[in-house]
């Protein structure tokens, strides 16, 4: 089988001809600008040309005829750059002027332009602290256009870094964060919780970032905490001791004593495992208020935790003694619709602070927190109207009279029996 080329054919004649046309197009073009070739180079070469107005600079001639306007301009406009730009120059070189008089900047003018193009004089300057340096026109605008309030780049550089670590100081103090060593564009900080951040004062993003969310572990804890208020509202106790994700499943439990995992973004049909319409679609109140430490078994450390539950609090407080919380400091049962909410709301921010450190999740506490654990239940308590103090038990042997309604009963938490709640009755008004 023999193959047939076709012969090659001669274009070189007809390139020659169009190329010419589109030369021709391009002499078209520089003629209606006013310019002045001076050596031309071809359709991609660079060709040396000089406007009406004196300005010398090159183009290339495929790139004025290959699209209808030209770097984007219309074709009834200059198309050389510092012609197109004179005004704004014009405009950036009276405000350059007014904003060095009044910072009291030197400014000498030189023979040189910057590399914009657009014709800026480059001025030697010096500003009132004896800082020199070369700036423009186009130093009065930032890069998003704002104004500058410091034409001087080291002085710009130092007013920022102060605002920074000024603004640094106050988060600091703020979230009572504590510094860990200080450099000169950053500091080393630990927050309330003890995890280590940077705070950057170099940069506008890194100014940014310094607020009193910095810290993403403590987000994600008050992530954790939102989710578990959430959960309660649908009867389901998080049982997961740290935030994983919006879309991962968290272990959990249910009213009716159901395990599964409950994913964040999808909790609104609540336990998979109950009917739908389960109980009227009602869940039981929380109405128990309890306090139990140990040996816990998930992070070794000795715990208290102070907590709610419904009914009895029998499950929950079983799933605690598994966990090695068995000793019980206090149980509330019956308490009123909310009640028991509120109170562990109010202990928790007592907790936050008088500066305890949960040592998982938002309810675990170091077994050192148990007497301010007792005693602001004890302050919530004497808060609610309608509620006396009874009588406390100091040691199994010694009785100790009841106070009167305004005194502060001081009990060591270790043997006292702060409340016993058969006989409690909760105020109408509790909610």
């Amino acid at each position: 089988m023999t193959s047939e080329r076709p012969a090659n054919l001669d274009v070189s004649k007809e390139a020659a001809v169009h190329i010419a046309a589109l030369m021709d197009l391009f002499r078209q073009a520089c003629g209606r600008q006013g310019w002045t070739l001076d050596e031309e180079r071809g359709l991609v070469g660079w060709t040396d040309v000089r406007c009406g107005a004196g300005h010398e600079f090159s183009v290339r001639a495929l790139d004025l005829i290959s699209v209808p306007n030209p770097s984007g301009v219309d074709p009834s406009e200059p198309w050389c750059r510092k012609c197109r730009h004179v005004g704004w120059v014009a405009e950036r070189l009276t405000a350059l002027k007014s904003v060095a008089e009044v910072q009291g900047v030197d400014l000498t003018a030189t023979d040189k332009e910057d590399e914009s193009g657009e014709g800026h004089v480059v001025f030697a300057a010096e500003c009132s602290k004896g800082h020199h340096f070369k700036t423009t026109g186009r130093s009065t605008r930032n890069w998003r256009g704002d104004p500058v309030d410091i034409l001087c780049p080291d002085c710009r550089e130092a007013a920022a870094f102060a605002e920074g670590f000024a603004k640094a100081a106050a988060v600091i103090l703020e979230t009572r964060s504590t510094v860990v060593k200080e450099y000169r564009n950053a500091v080393d900080v630990r927050c309330l919780r003890g995890h280590p951040h940077t705070f950057y004062v170099d940069s506008w993003d890194g100014r940014q970032a310094i607020r009193p969310d910095f810290c993403g572990a403590c987000s994600r804890l008050a992530k954790f905490g939102e989710f578990s208020e959430r959960a309660k509202d649908l009867g389901i106790t998080v049982l997961e001791s740290q935030w994983i994700a919006a879309s991962r499943p968290h272990q959990a439990i249910c009213f009716a004593g159901h395990e599964f995992g409950l994913v964040p973004s999808k909790m609104k049909r609540g336990c998979p495992e109950c009917p739908r319409g389960m109980y009227g679609g009602a869940v039981p109140p929380h109405d128990v208020y309890y306090i139990v430490s140990g040996l816990d078994t998930t992070t070794g450390k000795e715990t208290v935790k102070p907590g709610i539950s419904s009914g009895s609090g029998y499950r929950r407080l079983r799933q605690h003694a598994e966990d090695g919380l068995t000793v019980q400091h206090l149980k509330i049962t019956a308490l009123a619709a909310g009640m028991a909410r509120t109170l562990e709301r109010f202990v928790l921010g007592g907790l936050d602070s008088e500066g305890w450190l949960s040592t998982r999740g938002v309810e675990y506490f170091p077994m050192e927190a148990l007497q301010d654990v007792m005693d602001l239940v004890g302050e919530w308590f004497m808060d609610q109207l309608g509620l006396r103090p009874r009588p406390a038990v100091g040691d199994l042997c010694d009785a100790v009279e009841a106070p009167e309604v305004h005194d502060v009963v001081d009990i060591d938490v270790d043997a006292a029996v702060v409340f016993d709640s058969d006989d409690l009755t909760a105020p109408d008004h509790a909610a």
